[in-house]
């Protein structure tokens, strides 16, 4: 699969619906209310549904063994986003005959197919083409509970739910007559949708409905360059659109949004669920049939009126506040006291038509769009949370009194505890991400501040060693300084020349810092009659001795 995203189970093999999230998956929550294009395959078990699927949207879905008795590979509805586009789900649904199911899976079937034909924008019914013609084949089976589903919501909102119902014909020959097999597929189509519509007593016709078309694929693994071949015309007819031929067209779209999908196909499963589907439909009277119009309108009506209330109450909520920077004070709370009001008031206007689809249909839809909107809000809501939080644990740590663990705890519990706050009751809405991201910035600003703190420590010790080595160097110098003007404080020195009469000797002592020097020159001749021949005794009296006596303090 192109995708990051895995398989989906959206209905497991028990009927019950399996998403818990607004959104079925990651992606679809970033995207918001853009609408979801859906493609949806029907057809018995063991005839390349998911293996259909996989060449046309580069999905992963698990296809059957080549074992002539298998068991059924895909078990109730799975979902899964297309290569090309995130936007684009393809839902691979049980086959229609299962063995594992038996004679009692009809009923299960039936509901697959009302649920895929209330939210898919294009179904392709996988069939293969020795059962074109045969009524009793599962195919055709899966046809009618299409139709029916269809004309159920299309009698009451027909702009709403037109589909492209693609026959996808499997194992043709290769001399087949495309024009023949499309005239008997429109045929058996038109025969089974006058049998559903006249259960209904609706007046809806085929092509308001559907737009179909036929395709014919040869033998997968006989004909394996033939089957690829025509599997990449299709798939250029789902994915493109520039093909003028595309299928996913705009006026197909069932218009349910990419964040709030979970909300809307959960209600609308345990809708279907909870309505026996295998039971005969009566014949209604045209009193009936306006009852229905009548009910559409005022479903309608209500909805709009129900809308647009809790959407003036939330836009209120965000004025001053959130539009501010400032969060809403129990935005949980309030948010479900808009819900709660909408309902209670479109329940309250529609309470006279509580047994028409339509009804129940409409206050799905109006509890998918308030939960979208609310939980754009609530996103909004947490993000300034996380801010408010990330800004808390800087403020603390500020301090180098404050431990950082203490600060992330205290940061943490705040953001947790406000973010609950703010989750609606009952909503799904969840945090996780959002509290990870703020767990891993406040991580990642601790490791800052210690290898900071390691740095200017280390700079702090590496001065005081240069401080100590300026101040040695600085005794020393004084000490030199002392010794060359005159020695250290409190030493004395001495020192005495003499020069023997009649000699060129010269004897000089001297005493200083506690040592004694003597030294003996030789006077040149020359230099003699300065002193005279008989030196200091006889031509320098006493008081010119040479001596010298020197205290340093």
């Amino acid at each position: 699969m192109g995708s990051d995203e895995e398989i989906l189970q959206v209905i497991d093999d028990a009927g019950t619906y399996v998403p818990t999230d607004p959104a079925w998956f990651p992606s679809h929550a970033e995207l918001g209310p853009e609408a979801l294009s859906v493609v949806a395959v029907l057809g018995a078990q063991g005839s390349g549904k998911s293996s259909l699927l996989n060449n046309l949207f580069g999905t992963s879905f698990p296809v059957a063994s080549r074992s002539p008795v298998t068991n059924a590979t895909t078990k109730g509805i799975h979902a899964s986003t297309a290569d090309h586009s995130p936007l684009t789900v393809a839902l691979d649904v049980e086959g229609s005959d299962s063995r594992d199911r038996g004679r009692d899976g009809r009923a299960f079937q039936t509901r697959c197919a009302g649920f895929v034909a209330a939210i898919a924008d294009v179904i392709l019914l996988n069939m293969w083409y020795h059962d074109v013609g045969r009524f009793d084949a599962s195919g055709y089976a899966l046809l009618d509970a299409v139709f029916a589903e269809a004309i159920k919501n299309g009698d009451q909102d027909p702009d709403s739910f037109k589909t492209a119902l693609v026959f996808v014909v499997r194992d043709t020959d290769d001399d087949i007559d495309l024009s023949v097999l499309e005239s008997s597929l429109l045929d058996d189509a038109k025969e089974i949708f006058q049998s559903s519509q006249s259960l209904s007593s609706s007046s809806i016709s085929l092509d308001a409905l559907f737009e179909i078309h036929v395709v014919a694929l040869p033998h997968m693994r006989h004909c394996q360059e033939k089957f690829q071949e025509g599997c990449g015309l299709l798939a250029k007819r789902l994915t493109d659109s520039t093909d003028p031929d595309f299928l996913v067209k705009t006026a197909f779209s069932k218009t349910i949004p990419a964040d709030g999908c979970g909300t809307f196909t959960k209600s609308l499963w345990e809708s279907l669920y909870s309505t026996p589907r295998d039971t005969p439909r009566g014949a209604a009277s045209m009193e009936n049939a306006d009852s229905s119009m009548v009910a559409a309108y005022k479903c309608n009506d209500a909805f709009s009126d129900a809308l647009v209330g809790a959407s003036e109450r939330m836009s209120a909520l965000t004025q001053g506040t959130l539009d501010d920077g400032e969060k809403i004070e129990g935005f949980g709370a309030k948010a479900a006291e808009v819900m709660n009001d909408a309902l209670a008031d479109y329940d309250a206007a529609t309470e006279e038509w509580t047994s028409e689809p339509i009804q129940s249909r409409k206050r799905r839809e109006l509890e998918s769009i308030i939960d979208t909107s609310q939980h754009a809000i609530f996103m909004k809501q947490i993000q300034l949370l996380r801010e408010n939080a990330l800004a808390h644990f800087k403020s603390v740590t500020a301090s180098d009194d404050m431990p950082s663990d203490f600060a992330f705890f205290t940061a943490d519990s705040l953001f947790q505890r406000e973010a609950e706050e703010s989750k609606r009751p009952g909503s799904g809405w969840t945090t996780t991400q959002e509290r990870t991201d703020l767990q891993n910035m406040m991580q990642e600003i601790s490791t800052q501040r210690k290898r900071l703190m390691t740095v200017q420590v280390s700079a702090a010790q590496q001065q005081a060693h240069a401080m100590q080595y300026l101040q040695m160097q600085q005794s020393q110098m004084s000490a030199i300084q002392a010794q060359a003007y005159g020695g250290s404080a409190g030493q004395w020195n001495v020192g005495a020349a003499y020069r023997p009469p009649d000699t060129n000797i010269n004897a000089s002592l001297s005493y200083q810092q506690g040592r004694t020097n003597i030294q003996i020159s030789m006077v040149p001749d020359e230099s003699a009659s300065l002193l005279g021949p008989n030196g200091f005794t006889a031509g320098v009296g006493p008081g010119n001795l040479g001596l010298s006596f020197n205290i340093g303090l």
